[in-house]
């Protein structure tokens, strides 16, 4: 009967971890030039955070009631703009980009709430993507208050 032959290893390797470098230039070449990812998807949250500023001035202007539901709607929204906008000057030399133009404008209230909802959901999966717990956090409550305007609104 065949019986492999036995061997002794003569030392034991450790493990071998993979590490990468930063790629080196030769003298004569000069490095490539690209932005480090943190910068796109710092510009990728302040896209997102720029559109739903937009939404939100977009229902701050459609609030025009001298009513005490119109008045606190309008405090609400002047708040929440306020948060946006410090939320989108804190991701540093980013900075705010225009907001997305040439969308449709929604025709009621119940629309725009509908319309900023969804963008504060996107924000939402962005920032939870990039681990950015207080804009996600930021994103959830925009998303309630549009939720509860859009149901009280119907």
């Amino acid at each position: 009967m065949y019986e492999p032959p036995r061997t002794v290893p003569t030392r034991r390797r450790g493990s071998h971890r993979l590490t990468s470098a930063p790629a080196q230039s030769s003298p004569g070449q000069s490095a490539p030039a690209h932005e480090p990812p943190a910068t796109g998807r710092a510009h990728q949250l302040a896209g997102h955070l720029a559109a739903l500023v937009a939404a939100t001035e977009s229902l701050r202007t459609t609030v025009t009631g001298d009513t005490a539901a119109d008045a606190a709607q309008r405090a609400e929204l002047d708040a929440a703009l306020a948060e946006l906008r410090d939320r989108l000057t804190e991701l540093g030399p980013v900075g705010a980009p225009s907001p997305p133009g040439g969308l449709v404008p929604a025709a009621t209230p119940a629309e725009r709430h509908d319309r900023a909802h969804a963008l504060a959901g996107r924000l939402l999966v962005v920032a939870a993507a990039q681990q950015d717990t207080t804009t996600a956090m930021l994103a959830c409550r925009r998303m309630d208050a549009h939720a509860a305007a859009r149901t009280a609104s119907a």
